[in-house]
């Protein structure tokens, strides 16, 4: 009896490691936005890191809702994809009403591109997107 208390006590301890693996810290009681900031790293053995996710930072108003989201991606997906992050931010009902998208050097050197911005009306339907070199100046812009 002794023996299978221990073994599912084992087993116990494994599970609710795994489960609880992704554990967010708060890095910030009174942000900009009157809330808390929320930073949540992902491990080579999770599913978010192998599509390329390697933390999420979450800005929470003072009435808990999201901001403003920071997604820093994983080495890999950046050398793949040349983005290197995205910050999308939401209005009250937290929905997206911006995304922008960082790229790296080599992908800004080769497309002449280094940050994207799409704004999105109450529906989330895209309605504006510019482009910006690395200098920062506006190279491209759609509505």
């Amino acid at each position: 009896m002794k023996k299978l208390v221990s073994i599912l006590c084992i087993l116990l301890i494994g599970i609710s490691t795994s489960v609880f693996a992704q554990i967010s810290d708060i890095i910030n009681t009174r942000n900009e936005f009157g809330g808390e900031t929320m930073m949540t790293p992902f491990s080579a053995d999770n599913e978010e890191y192998k599509a390329g996710v390697a933390k999420i930072i979450l800005y929470l108003n003072g009435n808990y809702k999201i901001v403003k989201r920071e997604i820093i991606r994983t080495d890999e997906y950046n050398k793949s994809s040349g983005i290197m992050k995205s910050i999308s931010y939401f209005d009250n009902n937290e929905k997206v009403i911006k995304d922008e998208y960082f790229y790296n050097d080599n992908y800004a050197l080769k497309k002449g591109i280094a940050k994207d911005i799409f704004y999105f009306d109450s529906n989330e339907k895209k309605v504006k997107a510019e482009a910006y070199d690395m200098n920062g100046l506006l190279v491209k812009s759609s509505q």
